[in-house]
């Protein structure tokens, strides 16, 4: 079973290829980003019940349903771009 574990101090930090700045800067986009991805939602989910439920945190400004490219139908995920989130440590 040890086998199975990854040192995550051996493991590359994801980055964004087509970011076009350095390390710092991107870090520093991500931590001011208030744009959330939520993944696996209901297909039946509409954005009508996440704009409810997400707007008890805070404001929404948006959200963007993923659809399936033929059937134009929610495929369970969604982008949710947000104001300013009072719960969120930025000070780090």
């Amino acid at each position: 079973m040890a086998s199975l574990f990854k040192d995550p101090s051996k493991l590359s930090a994801y980055r964004d290829r087509r970011f076009k700045g350095t390390q710092e800067e991107y870090e520093a986009a991500l931590l001011a980003s208030t744009t959330l991805y939520i993944g696996n939602m209901s297909f039946y989910t509409t954005e009508e019940q996440a704009y409810e439920l997400f707007s008890r945190a805070g404001e929404i400004k948006k959200i963007i349903m993923g659809l399936d490219k033929n059937s134009k139908t929610p495929c369970g995920f969604c982008f949710v771009l947000c104001g300013p989130l009072p719960f969120l440590d930025t000070s780090r």
